[in-house]
């Protein structure tokens, strides 16, 4: 197995952000489903939509790595300058899984036995990286406002979900499980409406045949890990 290749990265610390906001100047933004260690087949889809990597940009809603046979290469990506992206909970199941036997066990039953073959520098290193993933991207174009996460929105006001996440303390979990772990809106359809103060929100994490749309959420994980097939969806106007 190739050796990852991954930039060094700082300690997350306090000032970890939860949030990240993107004002976009790039010719083109796509959001990208959950890659899952398929980084042949999203180069392969970006070249099919002709992605520019210098003037475009590619937002991924988490879960890069695990299932797929390439998280490795997949982990790459986190270097590149045309790709930003949200955590999501296999990237949590790495990061606890370096610290707890039980969440070892469950991230190597659910794909992640690829990281424990790698040195401890190498799995602190990459530790590092996914320390510093935001929980939400909001994209502020100039007529529309786009959100980024991972599993779940489960209040129906973006702007107190955002609030909730940056002021919580850095070790509380609670805060942002239910983002990354969620499903509850894409379950339970009477209970959630239109989340306000944001125009669109795109999320991964449950798998569906094709894009799913409730109210202004996109769910997007097409399940490329099984199906061979990644949706990348331009979001910029």
């Amino acid at each position: 197995m190739m050796s990852p290749k991954i930039a060094v990265c700082g300690e997350a610390s306090e000032a970890w952000p939860r949030v990240q906001y993107i004002a976009p100047d790039h010719q083109k933004v796509y959001v990208v489903g959950d890659i899952h260690g398929c980084y042949t087949l999203l180069m392969h889809q970006l070249k099919q939509l002709q992605f520019d990597f210098e003037k475009d940009l590619l937002i991924g809603v988490g879960d890069l790595i695990d299932k797929g046979p390439e998280s490795w290469q997949c982990l790459q990506l986190l270097q590149q300058h045309w790709f930003r992206m949200v955590r999501g909970n296999h990237e949590q199941l790495c990061i606890q899984g370096s610290q707890h036997p039980y969440f070892k066990k469950l991230h190597q039953k659910y794909g992640g036995e690829w990281f424990y073959q790698l040195k401890p520098q190498q799995q602190a290193q990459i530790i590092a990286c996914l320390k510093q993933l935001p929980v939400l991207i909001q994209l502020n174009f100039a007529h529309k406002t786009v959100g980024i996460a991972h599993g779940d929105i489960g209040v129906d006001d973006w702007n107190l979900l955002k609030q909730t996440l940056e002021l919580s303390d850095h070790a509380d979990q609670a805060s942002y499980a239910p983002v990354l772990w969620g499903r509850s809106r894409i379950r339970d359809e009477q209970k959630y409406g239109q989340v306000r103060n944001i125009d669109e929100i795109y999320l991964g994490h449950t798998i569906v045949a094709e894009v799913l749309q409730k109210h202004n959420c996109f769910f997007i994980d097409t399940g490329a890990y099984q199906s061979q097939q990644l949706t990348i969806l331009q979001v910029s106007p």
